[in-house]
């Protein structure tokens, strides 16, 4: 509000008192006083009005006034200071362009002297009042602006206020604004196009200024918009050429397809529209059921009023016609005086706000002694490197040039007789002086009768003129031309009143806002035309541009794991992300998607099922055994081992549920030491089994091997299984267990435990090498005596372990892309290596237990068994067949001391009876 009080101040001084500025000799509108559009404005003319203090103005003597309002600095922050920091482009530049704009109208001769030399001038004191004001910048401004401003019957032209309010007469009677059609109906009608999809458009223009200049506007809007011109046609005033072109445009749009530029701009002369219509019509041989094959998108030279257009065959052409009825430039000429200012030319120090900037853009300072280590301000030019003026500057050259337009017709008319006499006799008789109406400019008179009427070629070389509301060219209505037998919605509301025209509004546009009636258009929401060079791609497929024509592609389809960045390229997601639905991102499979074994899967069910079954029954053999605990053949089979072989079994079985949970790290530290240690307890116990029969029969003396006790055997095989454990526990210290992500393939994210499954297989290699150990032993004791074949078993145990191993393994990596397959075949595979020594070890014992129990007694003829024995040795060795009976030798040494005595006497004694360890092992 400080700006629009000090600005009156100003207005009602400068129009009651009287000056004492030099007059120019050579312009009659050089007078410019500058305020920015802040809480103070300055007048540093010595006149009856005092400036207020530390206010700065910028005022060049002239004949009449006109004030200049704009934004030189923000809004203060603080309430310590009235302005904020120095506004260059905003502020600056539009005062620039102002100073501009009247350097240029004073170097222009609008009067001389009758001799043609320059007149010459003395000072003269006179009376001068505001003729008009150009500005303000903001809208808000502008309002009070006009309002203050009306009241002294003072013309006001903007260069920026765009609110629609100031267009109304009756509250602004003396607002005007230049700003242009920065989107002229071009613009418009690209963003009609934008709007309803139409990328692929045929272009006709007419071969004049106005339709190339329109068509060469509508191309530069439509590549920013990525819209492309699919058909050219320059429409020429000679008939054949006119022809020509038509039957051109219409056989290019024949084509039966989908796809296509139906959609036809219109820049064409309103002359040329009924003949085109006409052409089109008979070329495509249109009729009342025929589908629409042409949209015309035209221009506001189509005469809505014009009978022709509509005429016979024309109205089945013009059908469905969208019809417009009715940016800021770069000013090189301003940009390259603007770079010309700088510290100590006469333009540079005339705007003090020139030298605020300097400090601010710069950092440097004015008047610092050359000596100085300071940047000085006096040195600094300015550079075209990363300069931009402000968009503005064109409309502030504009205003200040309409007013002066506006001013020399009104002198024109009002002191026409404006010249200095140069006879000897009168040349000194008088001063020149302007003509009282110019010194009182009548404010309504001006803007009414001069101002509105202003049409000149600007600075950008286009012509400018005022609207009638003192708007400069800016918005559009959009109609379509419905006519109303076809207009299903009129018939429907009974509204076919024969006064309306048959053009429907469906929208308007207006500062780069399109509206669009959807309810109003001749097609259904969803049956809006097609306009297109291609079809849009399904999701999943890329463009692939044909000839690098932004609108005409081929469609190609991305891998399944990649996304589009755009619609041409398709870029792979990360390791462990997927591409969404829509194709246009990823997102994370672990939080999505992340896998892993799952009780309900049959991946899991049927090893569960497996591993169950053969904890029952490795049970059901541990309770026979207790049941049958001091039988012979419990007892022959040795115990202690045999219940270590069984609980290894079940420790076998368990990992079944191990490997099937969800990993973790106590899950994975079981995993790491469970599977090992189970193996090594199992094949542990058959190892030492196999190698004490094998010490046995292999030794070459009658003393009695060692170790080969129970209480041995047991702390053989826990010392053989320890090694196992040992080397697990250690591997965990060095690498703890945990869980990490595993992505075997694209698309999956696997939740498994930290060591690589080839880690896992090291910590199987002991378990191995004791399965191969206890092979070896077996295929060595193969041929012992009859009552010795439990190794017969046992090496049938290991051989199908074996087989069970390698088939597992190649298996395992053979799967590698499956790791429910592979759980499930490790689990399954587990299994059946104890289920492989469950059946073979126990099961003839457990026969024998169950339905063979005579055979489980202790005999009383000892001979038995060993005739028995003595028929298995038929093929010992001669020094084996001739020891005496009596020694102990590698067979009798498994016996008691009592039984040997019994077998000394079979010959004479063959009733003698023998304990079950005789006929069992």
């Amino acid at each position: 509000m400080f700006s629009v009080l000090a600005l009156a101040t100003q207005i009602l001084a400068n129009a009651n008192f009287a000056t004492q500025d030099t007059v120019s000799s050579k312009t009659s509108v050089p007078l410019v006083n500058v305020h920015q559009e802040q809480p103070q404005f300055q007048n540093a003319d010595k006149s009856d009005l005092a400036p207020p203090p530390k206010v700065r103005q910028i005022r060049i003597p002239g004949d009449i006034l006109i004030g200049g309002v704009f934004p030189v600095h923000t809004k203060s922050q603080s309430g310590d200071e009235p302005c904020g920091e120095i506004a260059e482009t905003r502020g600056v530049h539009r005062v620039e362009a102002m100073l501009y704009a009247l350097d240029q109208i004073n170097a222009q001769n609008d009067f001389s002297s009758r001799n043609g030399r320059d007149p010459q001038i003395r000072k003269q004191g006179q009376k001068k009042s505001v003729a008009a004001v150009v500005g303000g910048s903001y809208s808000s401004v502008s309002v009070q602006l006009a309002n203050l401003l009306r009241l002294f019957r003072i013309a006001q032209v903007s260069p920026a206020s765009t609110n629609a309010d100031l267009s109304d007469k009756n509250r602004f009677e003396y607002f005007a604004r230049t700003v242009p059609s920065d989107d002229y109906q071009a613009m418009a009608m690209v963003e009609i196009a934008v709007k309803f999809k139409w990328s692929y458009v045929s272009l006709v223009y007419s071969a004049d200024e106005y339709g190339e200049l329109g068509a060469d506007a509508f191309k530069k809007e439509a590549r920013k918009k990525g819209i492309c011109i699919a058909l050219e046609e320059r429409i020429q005033n000679k008939q054949e050429s006119f022809t020509e072109s038509t039957n051109n445009l219409v056989q290019k749009l024949q084509a039966e397809k989908n796809v296509g530029a139906t959609v036809v701009v219109l820049f064409v002369g309103t002359e040329y529209i009924p003949e085109l219509l006409r052409h089109t019509a008979e070329k495509m041989h249109l009729s009342s059921g025929s589908k629409k094959r042409i949209i015309w998108l035209a221009s506001e030279s189509w005469d809505r009023n014009n009978d022709k257009y509509t005429a016979g065959e024309n109205r089945l052409a013009v059908q469905g016609a969208i019809v417009l009825m009715l940016a800021s430039q770069k000013v090189p000429s301003f940009e390259e005086y603007f770079m010309s200012l700088h510290p100590g030319t006469e333009k540079f120090e005339r705007n003090k706000w020139l030298r605020e900037l300097w400090q601010i853009k710069y950092k440097c300072e004015f008047g610092a002694p050359v000596s100085s280590n300071a940047n000085r301000c006096e040195d600094i030019r300015q550079t075209t490197e990363g300069f931009k003026a402000d968009d503005k500057v064109q409309f502030v050259i504009d205003a200040v040039y309409a007013i002066a337009h506006g001013l020399q017709a009104m002198k024109n008319v009002h002191c026409p007789d404006d010249a200095i006499e140069t006879s000897w006799i009168s040349r000194y008789s008088r001063q020149p002086e302007i003509c009282r109406a110019m010194q009182n400019i009548d404010g309504a008179d001006f803007y009414q009768n001069y101002l509105l009427k202003v049409q000149f070629d600007d600075v950008v070389g286009k012509r400018f003129h005022f609207s009638a509301q003192g708007d400069g060219p800016a918005s559009y209505t959009i109609f379509t031309y419905k006519p109303k037998s076809l207009d299903k919605r009129r018939r429907m509301l009974g509204d076919e009143d024969e006064s309306q025209s048959d053009y429907v509004e469906i929208g308007h546009w207006s500062e780069n806002n399109l509206t669009i009636y959807d309810e109003q258009l001749w097609w259904n929401a969803n049956e809006t035309p097609v306009s297109v060079c291609s079809l849009p791609c399904k999701v999943g497929y890329r463009k692939q541009l044909i000839k690098d024509e932004q609108c005409c592609w081929a469609c190609s389809k991305c891998e399944d794991f990649e996304y589009l960045i755009n619609e041409t390229h398709c870029v792979a997601c990360e390791q462990g992300k997927w591409p969404t639905k829509d194709r246009k991102a990823c997102f994370d499979l672990a939080v999505a998607h992340l896998k892993y074994m799952r009780w309900k899967s049959m991946y899991s069910i049927v090893p569960a099922i497996l591993a169950v079954i053969g904890i029952v029954s490795t049970i059901f053999v541990i309770v026979v055994y207790v049941m049958y605990n001091e039988t012979p053949v419990v007892k022959a089979s040795g115990r202690e081992l045999s219940y270590i072989l069984l609980i290894s079994m079940i420790m076998c079985y368990c990992m079944t549920f191990v490997l099937l949970a969800k990993p973790n790290a106590a899950v994975c530290a079981i995993k790491r030491t469970g599977i090992g240690f189970a193996f090594s307890c199992l094949y542990a116990a058959m190892f030492v089994k196999t190698n004490r029969i094998a010490r046995i029969f292999n030794t070459r003396t009658a003393q009695r091997p060692q170790f080969i006790s129970p209480i041995s055997q047991v702390v053989m095989t826990g010392m053989l299984a320890g090694v196992q454990l040992i080397g697990s526990l250690i591997w965990l210290y060095v690498v703890p267990p945990g869980w990490r992500h595993h992505y075997p393939t694209r698309d999956q994210v696997v939740l498994t435990c930290n060591v690589p499954d080839h880690h896992f297989l090291y910590s199987l290699a002991y378990d191995a090498l004791l399965l191969i150990l206890c092979t070896i032993y077996a295929v060595k004791t193969r041929k012992v005596p009859e009552n010795f074949n439990e190794t017969k078993f046992i090496g049938f145990s290991m051989y199908t372990t074996c087989v069970v191993w390698l088939s597992w393994i190649f298996f395992f990596f053979g799967t590698g892309s499956d790791f429910q397959i592979q759980t499930t075949s490790l689990c399954i595979s587990i299994s059946m290596s104890a289920n492989v020594a469950l059946v073979c070890i126990f099961s003839p014992k457990l026969w024998i237990i169950l339905f063979e129990k005579h055979k489980n007694v202790r005999k009383q003829e000892g001979e038995s068994m060993l005739n028995k024995s003595n028929r298995s040795l038929g093929n010992c060795s001669s020094r084996l067949c001739a020891s005496s009976i009596d020694e102990p030798n590698q067979y009798t040494a498994l016996l008691s001391d009592s039984t040997r005595r019994r077998a000394s006497r079979k010959t004479s004694h063959p009733t003698s009876t023998s304990s079950a360890q005789d006929t069992f092992l």
